[in-house]
């Protein structure tokens, strides 16, 4: 298929498959050229493409994701790595979620401080130095 059908079918714009390409996410064989030059990508690069957008979708990040493809294409699927990935997934999620957390407390006690400092509708604001 040409790649304005992949794109179609897999939901990615053509320059994200060509940079995919780029990147070693998406691997062709040598002699995918038509006789017009341009690429006939087989059936299994739209497979490769659906499990991207899975991963992608689940916050893996495309090196994480070049992992698990690697995972994919080995005919026995070693378990035991993909729960560590996943696991170090969740993991890494959990601490985003504890700075989230820490940044929306900070900003919470800042809404209330400007609450507390409101006069009508002008603002306190703070003295700023230069540095």
């Amino acid at each position: 298929m040409l790649i304005g059908e992949l794109s179609k079918r897999s939901g990615f714009s053509r320059d994200t498959i060509r940079y995919y390409e780029k990147i070693g996410l998406i691997e062709l064989d040598k002699d995918i050229r038509r006789e017009n030059n341009y690429k006939d990508y087989p059936e299994r690069v739209l497979h490769v493409l659906k499990a991207i957008k899975k991963y992608k979708d689940l916050g893996y990040t495309l090196e994480e994701i070049r992992e698990l493809l690697v995972l994919q294409s080995i005919k026995v699927l070693d378990i035991s790595k993909l729960l560590q990935i996943t696991e170090r997934k969740i993991t890494g999620i959990d601490t985003e979620i504890e700075k989230l957390h820490e940044i929306k407390l900070k900003l919470n006690r800042e809404l209330q401080s400007l609450h507390k400092k409101k006069t009508g509708h002008v603002i306190e604001l703070p003295e700023m130095k230069a540095a």
